[in-house]
C-alpha cells in the first residue's frame, strides 16, 4: 500500500482498505476499528476487528488516516486540507 502523496485518490489503494477509508470519512467524529467492522460487512468478531485495527494502523502510518487519541481513527487533516474534494 503507497504512502499518501498530494493529489493521490484513495483508488489507489485495495478495496478493504478504501471501505475503511469511507467509513473514517463518513463518521461525525472519531471512530473505533469495533464500530467500523460492521459497517464494511464483517462480523463482530474478535479476529475481524483485530484485522480492521491492524489495516486502520497500516493507514496511519502511511498518512491516509489519523489516530490522535489512541485507538480512535479520523481522516489524515494533511489529506483533507491538500484534497477537500477526495474521500
Amino acid at each position: 500500500m503507497p504512502n499518501w502523496q498530494p493529489g493521490m485518490a484513495s483508488e489507489v489503494l485495495p478495496q478493504a482498505y478504501r471501505d475503511i477509508l469511507e467509513v473514517v470519512a463518513d463518521a461525525p467524529g472519531p471512530v473505533r476499528a469495533k464500530q467500523i467492522v460492521p459497517r464494511i460487512g464483517l462480523p463482530a468478531e474478535t479476529g475481524k476487528i483485530e484485522g480492521t485495527r491492524s489495516k486502520l494502523k497500516r493507514l496511519v502510518e502511511r498518512g491516509w488516516l489519523d489516530e490522535d487519541i489512541p485507538g480512535m481513527f479520523t481522516p489524515a487533516r494533511r489529506r483533507m486540507a491538500a484534497s477537500p474534494n477526495s474521500r
